[in-house]
C-alpha cells in the first residue's frame, strides 16, 4: 500500500487558507513573472517566482547550517542532510521513495554553513504528492536509532571523498572563525556515528522553527504556496545567532605524499552590506576566479602573479554577517610554497585597473545570470534569499547592483584586503609551505 497516492484535497484546502490569510500577511508582489514574498505572522517567509514554469519546485529552507552547531553536536547538520528521505512521523523511507518515484518526482537536500534546504521537484499534475512528502521529510523528523546507524557508512564515505582543496578551505574557515562559521559542513571523523536520536531531535527543535525558515517555489501559485506554508504548523522559538568574529590564525594538517593545498584569506564582509559584498565578488573575478574555457588561461590580476605551476583561484566566501577574501592554491609541494608567498605578496599589493574591473563585472554578470537561468539553481537561490534576507532580489535588480559597482568601490575593498590580517588553512605535505608568522 506504500505506493498508493493520497487523495486528500490538500491543494484546495491550502489555497483556501492562503486566501483567508491574505489580509494578515505582509505581501510584496512585483507582477506575475517577478518574485513575490509574503511574511506570515509567525515570521515564516514565503517566496515564489515564475508560476508558469513547466516543473514545480518547492523548497522548505531552515537556517540550520553548520554554523549553528555546538561543541557537543558537531556534525549534526551533515547528519540532518544524510537522513532526508528516511522514516518520518507520517511516512516510511520506503513510502517516500516509492511514491515520488511513481510520479517521476525527486527529493533532494542540500546544506552549507547557514542553511539546510529540502526541495521536491514534480510535474504540476502531481504537485499534491510532492508537497505531501516534502512536508513529511522536512517537518516530521524522528531519527530512529537503527536508521542513524545505517547512514554512518554513508557519512564516513562523504568524509573520505572530500577533495584536498575543499579540506584546505574548511581548515581556513576553522582558522578564521574558530566556532560558528568555523564549523565544517562535514561531520568530523571522530563524531561519525555518535549522534543520538535525542541529539538530533534537539538540534531540529532549536533550529527548524518558523522564524528561522522560508518556503519557496517555482511553478506554483503564490497564494497556494502561502496556504501550504501555513499548513506546516511550524512554531516560532527564541533563537540567537552569534556573530562569528574573524581571527588571524592558521590550521595545518600534515600529510604524506608530494601534494599540498593551501587557502589564504583576510576578512571580507557579509550580505548585510550588499554593495560592498558585490565589490568583493567583482574583485574576485578581476583577481582571477579560474579559467573560463577548457584548458584556458587564468589571467587575473592576482593569479598572474602566482603563476601557472599550480592550480589557483581567487576566493570570496560571503555569509550574512562576515566573509573571507583570498586565494586557494594546490599542486606539487615544491611549487605550492612559492605560490603561497607570491599570492600573499599579491594580496598585499593588489591593484586593479578599469579594465580589470570591467572584466570582473562581466564575469560576475555572466555567472549570476547563467545561475539564475537554470530552474534548479534559481529555486535554490530563491529560498536562500528568503531565508537569509527575508526578501528576494530579482535578476534585473542584481544586474543593476553589479553594474553599479565602480572602479573606486573595487579599489577600496582591495585596499582593505592589502591591510588585512591573514588566516591560513593548509593540507598535505607542508614541508615547504611557510607558516603564518612568516607571511604577515
Amino acid at each position: 500500500m506504500a505506493s498508493v497516492v493520497s487523495k486528500t484535497p490538500l491543494l484546495r484546502a491550502a489555497a483556501a487558507r492562503g486566501y483567508a490569510a491574505q489580509a494578515q500577511a505582509a505581501a510584496a508582489s512585483r507582477g506575475s513573472n517577478e518574485a513575490q514574498t509574503t511574511t506570515l505572522p509567525n515570521k515564516l517567509v514565503v517566496a515564489s517566482a515564475e508560476p508558469n514554469a513547466a516543473v514545480a519546485r518547492v523548497s522548505i529552507v531552515y537556517r540550520a547550517g553548520s554554523r549553528n552547531e555546538s561543541a557537543e553536536n558537531l556534525g549534526a547538520s551533515h547528519v540532518l542532510r544524510a537522513t532526508a528521505g528516511l522514516s518520518t512521523k507520517t511516512a516510511t523511507g520506503f513510502g517516500i521513495t516509492r511514491n515520488l518515484q511513481q510520479v517521476g518526482g525527486s527529493l533532494t537536500t542540500t546544506g552549507d554553513r547557514e542553511l539546510i534546504t529540502y526541495t521536491v521537484a514534480v510535474t504540476k499534475d502531481h504537485l499534491e504528492t510532492g508537497l505531501k512528502y516534502l512536508e513529511a521529510a522536512a517537518t516530521g523528523h524522528v531519527f530512529k536509532p537503527w536508521e542513524l546507524a545505517d547512514i554512518t557508512p554513508l557519512i564516513k564515505a562523504d568524509i573520505a571523498r572530500i577533495p584536498v582543496q575543499v579540506q584546505a578551505v574548511e581548515a581556513l574557515h576553522k582558522a578564521a572563525f574558530h566556532t560558528g562559521l568555523g564549523n565544517s559542513v562535514f561531520c568530523p571523523k571522530y563524531q561519525a556515528g555518535k549522534h543520538s536520536s535525542e541529539t538530533m531531535l534537539h538540534y531540529v527543535a532549536a533550529n527548524c522553527t518558523a522564524n528561522r525558515a522560508a518556503v519557496s517555489a517555482l511553478g506554483v501559485d503564490h497564494q497556494l504556496l502561502v496556504g501550504f506554508a501555513q499548513s506546516l504548523g511550524l512554531e516560532s522559538a527564541a533563537s540567537a545567532e552569534g556573530k562569528s568574529e574573524f581571527n588571524s590564525s592558521e590550521i595545518r594538517h600534515e600529510r604524506g605524499g608530494n601534494r599540498a593545498a593551501v587557502a589564504v584569506a583576510t576578512q571580507a564582509v557579509g550580505w548585510s552590506n550588499l554593495k560592498e559584498c558585490l565589490a568583493y565578488i567583482v574583485l574576485q573575478y578581476a583577481a582571477g576566479a579560474g579559467p573560463v574555457t577548457k584548458r584556458g588561461g587564468n589571467n587575473g590580476a592576482l593569479t598572474k602573479l602566482i603563476g601557472n605551476d599550480v592550480a589557483t583561484s581567487a576566493l570570496c566566501s560571503s555569509y550574512t554577517d562576515n566573509g573571507l577574501f583570498g586565494f586557494v592554491v594546490a599542486g606539487n609541494t615544491k611549487d605550492v610554497g612559492k605560490a603561497v608567498e607570491a599570492g600573499v605578496k599579491g594580496l598585499k599589493s593588489l591593484n586593479v585597473s578599469d579594465a580589470d574591473v570591467a572584466r570582473g563585472k562581466a564575469g560576475v554578470l555572466a555567472w549570476v545570470l547563467s545561475y539564475l537561468e537554470d530552474q534548479s539553481t534559481l529555486s535554490f537561490d530563491l529560498g536562500e534569499q528568503a531565508a537569509l534576507l527575508g526578501q528576494v532580489y530579482g535578476k534585473s535588480e542584481l544586474a543593476a547592483a553589479i553594474n553599479g559597482v565602480s572602479t573606486g568601490d573595487v579599489q577600496a575593498v582591495a585596499r582593505k584586503v592589502a591591510s588585512g590580517k591573514l588566516a591560513v588553512g593548509a593540507v598535505g605535505n607542508l614541508s615547504r609551505v611557510p607558516y603564518l608568522s612568516n607571511l604577515n
